[in-house]
């Protein structure tokens, strides 16, 4: 009896010092499986970049620039930014100079699309100013330039949405 005892103890043993072994080799026989690239954000003509700091809301202009961000999700569907937005009020009024503001400011990035050379980027961003508006009174789907400069100068994104490129 204690012959018997003694092979299936040894047999438990040599089984369960097998196993780690077998299950390691079964995992490695697989193809590798493809780390997705990167998601990037390219704003404003400038090269694309992970986690950008620092945002030009409005191209061409210094209506609104997003610093100092702080991304939380970044490489998913949305990735969101929290920072400070500087807002040149004259943007949309009446003032020659420029009268700066600065309050919070959260970017929201999505709609990922797949761009050249395999790379991804996030093609659509949004603003939102926290607590209140420096163009209080203006509606969000407005799209107007300041009457006192020139005809091409871009006016603030329609529904704070700007879109993106590769």
């Amino acid at each position: 009896m204690l012959a018997r005892m003694t092979r299936f103890t040894g047999v438990g043993i040599a089984t369960a010092l097998m196993l780690p072994v077998l299950l390691t080799a079964c995992s490695q026989g697989g193809p590798a499986t493809a780390v997705p690239a990167s998601v990037k954000l390219t704003n404003c003509g400038t090269p694309a970049q992970q986690r950008p700091g620092i945002l030009q809301v409005v191209c061409r202009t210094d209506d609104i620039t997003a610093r100092k961000l702080h991304w939380s999700s970044w490489g998913k569907p949305v990735a969101t930014g929290v920072g400070t937005g500087v807002v040149d009020v004259c943007a949309v009024e009446d003032c020659h100079s420029g009268l700066y503001d600065t309050l919070p400011i959260v970017m929201v990035a999505s709609k990922i699309v797949s761009c050249p050379h395999g790379t991804r980027a996030y093609s659509r961003l949004q603003y939102i100013f926290v607590g209140r508006s420096p163009f209080q009174g203006l509606p969000a789907h407005q799209n107007t330039s300041n009457f006192m400069t020139a005809p091409s100068r871009p006016g603030l994104p329609v529904n704070q949405t700007v879109s993106l490129t590769c």
